[in-house]
This record gives C-alpha cells, sequence and structure tokens, in this order.
C-alpha cells in the first residue's frame, strides 16, 4: 500500500450535450469548450500539485477515456447532481487517507498553477474553507482537511453548490477566504465570463478550441493594446490596423491583451477596425 497523498483534488466534469448550457453555441462547440475548459483546469492542477491525487468525478464516457489518458484518477458520477459528485469524491479521497481535500469545478480555463497554490496556502491551518468567484456569490474552491493535527479523522461538511453557493456553504460552516487569483475565481458559465477569461489569458486547449471554430470576418492579433487613444491589431497578412476604443464599447472587450486573437470588421480604406469581437462572445455572436 502507497503513502497516503498530502492532497487530494476533486475535479467534477459533468460532460455530455448539457454541458456548458448557458452558452449560446451549437451542441457541438459547447461540449469542444467544455472539454478545452477542464483540460486546461486539470492541467493547472497538476502543475500546481505534481503529487497531489486528482480525483475527477463523472460520469460521461468520453470525459472519463480522455483524463484516464491523461493520468488522472476517475471517480464514478452518481449522476445525482453536483453535491452527491463533490460527496462520491470526497469518500474517494478519504479512502485514499489524504490530509487535505480541495474541490474545484472544470470551468476555470484562465487558472494559472500558483493561482491554486496561493489559494491553498491562505486555507492552511484552517477548517473548512470556501474561495467565493470573482461576484462573491458563487464558490471557486472548497478545501478542507481531512486529518487533524493529531491524526483524527475530520468530519466532512455537506456542499450545496448552486445559486449563491458562497452564502450556501457559509451557512454549513465553511469559512469564507478571498485570494487574489483571477483565474482561479473566474468560472466560465456564460459568454460575459467566457470573455474576461479569453481576455485574462486561457490555457492551451481552450486556445486550440478557439481557433479550431469557424471564424467570421477578418481575423487579427492584438497588437498595442487599446487605450483611450485605442490600438492596433495585426491582420494575419502582417498588415496593422487602428483599433479605436470606439470599436470595442459593444462588443464589452474593453480588457484585451497583445496577442489575443479576434475578428474584426474593417472601414472602407481597410485601416482600422469598425467593429472587434470574439466569435461566440457578446450579443448575437455565434460559432458556425
Amino acid at each position: 500500500m502507497g503513502t497516503p497523498p498530502d492532497h487530494a483534488l476533486v475535479v467534477p466534469v459533468k460532460g455530455g450535450p448539457l454541458a456548458k448550457s448557458r452558452l449560446d453555441l451549437p451542441e457541438g462547440t459547447r461540449r469542444a469548450f467544455a472539454e478545452a475548459f477542464a483540460r486546461d483546469t486539470l492541467a493547472a492542477a497538476a502543475t500546481a500539485l505534481p503529487d497531489a491525487v486528482v480525483l475527477v468525478v463523472t460520469s460521461d464516457r468520453g470525459v472519463r477515456l480522455g483524463v484516464t489518458a491523461d493520468g488522472f484518477r476517475v471517480v464514478d458520477d452518481p449522476g445525482e447532481g453536483l453535491d452527491p459528485a463533490v460527496a462520491a469524491g470526497f469518500a474517494a479521497a478519504v479512502a485514499l487517507g489524504a490530509g487535505t481535500v480541495g474541490v474545484l469545478l472544470a470551468d476555470h480555463p484562465a487558472l494559472r498553477p500558483e493561482e491554486l497554490l496561493t489559494a491553498l496556502a491562505a486555507a492552511r491551518g484552517r477548517g473548512p474553507v470556501v474561495v467565493p468567484d470573482a461576484d462573491g456569490t458563487g464558490t471557486a474552491l472548497l478545501v478542507l482537511p481531512l486529518v487533524d493535527p493529531a491524526g483524527r479523522p475530520c468530519t466532512v461538511p455537506p456542499t450545496r453548490f448552486g445559486p449563491g453557493s458562497a452564502a450556501a456553504h457559509e451557512g454549513l460552516g465553511w469559512e469564507r477566504v478571498e485570494v487574489d487569483a483571477p483565474g482561479l475565481r473566474g468560472d466560465v458559465d456564460d459568454a460575459a465570463s467566457f470573455a474576461e477569461a479569453i481576455a485574462a489569458g486561457v490555457g492551451p486547449h481552450t486556445r486550440a478550441a478557439l481557433a479550431r471554430a469557424t471564424l467570421p470576418g477578418v481575423q487579427a492579433t492584438i497588437h498595442r493594446i487599446p487605450g483611450d487613444e485605442g490600438g492596433s491589431a495585426l491582420l494575419d497578412d502582417g498588415r496593422e490596423v487602428a483599433v479605436p476604443l470606439a470599436a470595442l464599447v459593444d462588443s464589452g472587450l474593453l480588457h484585451l491583451r497583445v496577442g489575443q486573437r479576434v475578428s474584426l470588421e474593417l472601414d472602407d480604406a481597410e485601416a482600422a477596425a469598425t467593429r472587434v469581437w470574439i466569435v461566440g462572445i457578446g450579443p448575437g455572436e455565434t460559432i458556425r
């Protein structure tokens, strides 16, 4: 029997046709993005905690095959919702003898390994901890000790995922801990949060999923960050065009970064963008 792990991380992955149903995209595209989000989340977690046991809770056959190939352990999802799935992950972590267990949902494509380490450090020495999401209402991460300093098993409290879960977890005895970790606290549920994650910088699997989508408009890469006087982008043919701030207002993409891939509509002289967007992100946008 091996040495019990110091850390276990439970990552529920829904998979299937209803994955990321709040993204207004065709089913196949949604599933591709959901898989990419999960793979980027898991990759960041594995980099942060190379010696931890990552327990992926799922009943989706495709997800099971993928995460097993990537070296993660699979726990059967009982199929009764997110809280029972998390409970199944907790039970597996307890059976392994893990000292600490965390719960991280699989929709953090901009997660950085150092952010997860920061959150775990903030939770160290405490009881059950809930790290809220960016708006303070949802749950980004749960962390709890399974063994106390004397080596005795700790009580595992219930979870209550869903709308208002941060407050619900506090009501169940989880202590709220705030950390500066935008990728961790920025879960993707809808078009707005997807745009924010892309602006922050998503992982390689999500970038690849974006690149595989069929993108209308002229494709470009942000060259200078748009400020009060605008910025610029490089078209795929190498030409530099202006990106006025006004062209970004309707899209809501006001925090683009250098290297960000975007779609553009150009003025008649093809010297400046009249509209900037990321396909699938923003009002009326779909990926085709």
